[in-house]
């Protein structure tokens, strides 16, 4: 009896633990909300006979992400993107391109050399010029220069649906620089969290499908716009205030297994 009211804290302690980490994220930019997973746990009985086995318990498993679409936030921002639909941003870590992380967080930004990266100096990967086979560092030149010699700088940055990449160079001259990457996958909720709003891929997610935006079934690419965290803050303060509930009546519960444990022993 101790060891399965045991299961049961533990239980709900990771499920609190799910809960309040979604609550901490609910403004974090394109945060996927986890959801806890019980599982019954059985003692091993050779009958085949249902009524031989009995409950040892509760067990909980790896939190399952809920990759449901979160709601748009308009920004303005000209390398502020949101996917509506399916997708992930690949962005990497230095020049380690075979180790690449997914994000669906597409507040980026353009560095002094023009490399396209995360708030948190990752590499974003894409298409650049017309090439569609290999993806590669996304890099939008800050400056361009003229057959006269002269040198014109950047003065905006176009982000069409298709995630085809404008750059707008003086007051009018508009040179085509490639097109941002999407990455998919078999299953996208099993993929690992590493926060910071970065995912990863392993056996269960499956390898990533490379792709443009509106080809095939990617999203489409909302541009000046963030994706909000998925979160309800009020379903999750209901699931937090149930799981509090569990967990006060089987401390209850495990308290009087012990009282009486305890008079059993002193008498």
């Amino acid at each position: 009896m101790l060891s399965i009211l045991k299961s049961a804290l533990n239980a709900n302690s990771r499920e609190m633990g799910i809960v309040s980490n979604n609550i901490a994220n609910a403004n974090s930019t394109a945060y996927k909300k986890s959801t806890a997973n019980f599982e019954h746990i059985y003692s091993i009985h050779k009958s085949t006979d249902p009524d031989k086995f009995s409950g040892q318990g509760v067990g909980i498993s790896d939190p399952r992400i809920q990759m449901s679409q979160g709601s748009l936030q308009a920004t303005g921002g000209a390398l502020d993107l949101a996917i509506t639909g399916s997708g992930f941003f690949p962005v990497i870590q230095g020049d380690q391109i075979d180790s690449p992380f997914f994000t669906r967080d597409g507040s980026f930004n353009i560095t002094a050399n023009g490399e396209v990266v995360t708030n948190d100096g990752l590499k974003v990967m894409g298409y650049l010029g017309d090439e569609k086979g290999v993806i590669k560092n996304l890099i939008i030149p800050t400056t361009k220069q003229n057959s006269d010699q002269t040198t014109s700088i950047i003065s905006n940055i176009n982000v069409a649906p298709d995630g085809k990449i404008t750059a707008v160079y003086g007051l009018d001259e508009e040179v085509i620089i490639g097109s941002f990457a999407l990455a998919s996958f078999i299953n996208g909720p099993g993929l690992t969290p590493l926060g910071n709003n970065r995912f990863q891929n392993n056996a269960k997610s499956g390898v990533p499908d490379y792709g443009i935006p509106m080809n095939g079934s990617f999203g489409k690419i909302e541009a000046g716009n963030l994706e909000r965290a998925n979160v309800d803050i009020t379903s999750e303060m209901v699931t937090m205030l149930k799981t509090q509930q569990a967990f006060s009546g089987v401390s209850r519960l495990l308290q009087a297994e012990v009282d009486i444990t305890k008079r059993l022993i002193d008498g």
